[in-house]
């Protein structure tokens, strides 16, 4: 079992971190399927898939978003007043838990400040590119880009159709169609809370 030295090892935050702000830093262990309980802190993920959705302060879900390397979660929370919900992981996975008055801490060094920023203002990015196209994209496209775009070997995962349904903002029936298509088109097949992507360069053709 790794240490945190081995874990954060050659990341991003390992040169912020002296030894009193290492003991305040709780690593999580998950297997796959796991769900993860967010609390007031920002989680950087080490290794593994987690899939989790963001939500505007009334509590619309934007979108679901897969994080397959080293990378943050909950930092739009922390600056951008959105919320988090539906966390799991797609296969085994490490995870550190930084609480918020760590993050507090950490900030006082500009340098921190600026990365941690850096990072939230990337996902906020691909946040907002995946909102446009979702407004301007008919749905079948839409559903094409997502399952491109999200996809852990050749698979997209989703907790139930009818979460995809509010999270892409339509009714189930229409998301159902858009599946059926895709699927009579021999891009995709449907699985047990996945899509298989079965003709990759032909969904690309659709984006």
């Amino acid at each position: 079992m790794e240490s945190l030295e081995e874990l954060i090892s050659g990341t991003p935050v390992e040169r912020f971190l002296d030894t009193t702000l290492k003991n305040k830093i709780r690593i999580c262990r998950y297997v796959c399927g796991a769900r993860i309980r967010f609390s007031e802190c920002i989680l950087f993920l080490v290794k593994g898939t987690v899939s989790f959705t963001y939500g505007d302060p009334e509590g619309n879900p934007y979108q679901i978003i897969y994080t397959k390397a080293f990378n943050t979660i909950g930092e739009l929370v922390h600056y951008y007043d959105r919320r988090i919900s539906d966390i799991f992981t797609l296969e085994d996975s490490i995870v550190l838990e930084f609480p918020s008055e760590l993050i507090y801490e950490l900030e006082k060094n500009k340098d921190f400040h600026i990365y941690i920023l850096k990072q939230a203002n990337i996902n906020l990015i691909q946040l907002t590119d995946k909102m446009l196209k979702r407004n301007t994209y008919k749905l079948e496209n839409y559903l094409a880009y997502i399952i491109v775009s999200d996809q852990l070997d050749y698979k997209y995962y989703y907790k139930s159709m009818t979460s995809l349904a509010a999270v892409f903002n339509v009714s189930r029936r229409n998301l159902y169609y858009s599946a059926d298509s895709l699927v009579d088109q021999g891009l995709i097949r449907k699985g047990n809370g996945f899509f298989e992507i079965l003709n990759e360069p032909g969904l690309r053709e659709l984006i």
